[in-house]
């Protein structure tokens, strides 16, 4: 197993960055980072979409993500790479081990030509289960969602996949994340479809999730007015007793902001976090953030301890920087 560590920065900074009517309050004076340098295992990599999960038996918190190494024609994109696995027991001091959901075979697998973007993963019945936006073709069409779940130890790569998609709606499906609810058995899965007609946000759950055919078809979530372009899955999680959703939504006009918005029920309906505030104010995350930031909540035992977004680190190199809730 390769192994790379990475510590707890300290800076000084107020120790808060939000408004205080925001929704989300972060402690801006402790930074962790998550980064691939020269010197990793996998030489000078960027990391884009991840997700984190507490696991509850091996008392650690897991990371996946997209890695795309710098010598990649689609930097700072991905679709054409494998997601990577790290774990921490304090989300301070990274561990990598190595390649977690490895992409099929070009031409003979629905997910040949890469896997990519993981919103969130859940612990379920001692193991980790991660969804994934998988590319079947050359181009960068024909994306649907797989499954891949960790086994007893998650450290044991890589993972097992479904052989086929748990969902795959017409057009592209990407920015995945699955969520448990306490009370239910079912295994719920967020993702974006790209359309025909538009980009949704759209839902589906299972009792069985490792079984493909026992997931029905993904039906929008979330509503999406006429002055919104497009929309992100880029956070989701369970706290508080209600679901909460994180949409990057591209506006007509204005550029981007990220919706919040919550749920009492997974299959909604969901409105804002905040009554009357749909969008984050603009000062409620860090500075410097990368290609849009995607926001991911970690959540142990039912709170939220820490935020990470994507952020630019060195050159064309970007990573993940993070702080402790407040």
């Amino acid at each position: 197993m390769k192994r790379i560590h990475l510590f707890l920065f300290m800076c000084c900074m107020p120790t808060a960055i939000a408004t205080a009517a925001s929704p989300i309050t972060i402690d801006a004076s402790k930074t962790f980072r998550v980064e691939l340098a020269t010197d990793s295992p996998v030489g000078e990599a960027s990391i884009r979409e991840h997700a984190i999960a507490w696991h509850p038996i091996k008392r650690k918190f897991y990371l996946v993500a997209d890695v795309i190494p710098l010598s990649s024609p689609h930097h700072p994109n991905t679709y054409d790479t494998d997601i990577h696995l790290w774990s921490s027991a304090d989300l301070g001091r990274w561990t990598y081990h190595g390649v977690a959901v490895k992409k099929g075979k070009r031409g003979e697998s629905y997910d040949g030509y890469g896997v990519a973007s993981p919103v969130a993963m859940v612990f379920w019945r001692g193991e980790l289960l991660v969804p994934f936006s998988a590319r079947m073709t050359k181009s960068f069409g024909r994306r649907s969602i797989g499954l891949a779940w960790s086994g007893r130890d998650p450290e044991k790569l890589p993972w097992t996949k479904s052989p086929r998609p748990v969902s795959d709606l017409d057009g592209n499906d990407d920015d995945c994340a699955l969520l448990t609810v306490p009370g239910d058995d079912r295994i719920h899965l967020f993702h974006r479809n790209g359309g025909p007609p538009d980009y949704r946000i759209v839902h589906t759950s299972s009792t069985s999730p490792k079984q493909p055919n026992s997931w029905p078809k993904a039906m929008p979530v979330i509503p999406r007015s006429d002055d919104v372009r497009a929309q992100e899955l880029t956070g989701l999680f369970f706290a508080n007793g209600t679901v909460r959703m994180l949409v990057i939504e591209h506006m007509r006009t204005g550029g981007m902001k990220i919706a919040d918005l919550q749920s009492r029920a997974p299959a909604g309906p969901f409105e804002p976090h905040q009554p009357g505030q749909r969008y984050l104010p603009a000062d409620s995350q860090p500075t410097g953030l990368a290609y849009s930031g995607m926001i991911t909540p970690v959540v142990r035992d039912g709170r939220v301890v820490a935020f990470f977004w994507c952020s630019f680190q060195k050159g064309k190199r970007y990573g993940l920087v993070g702080h402790p809730g407040a």
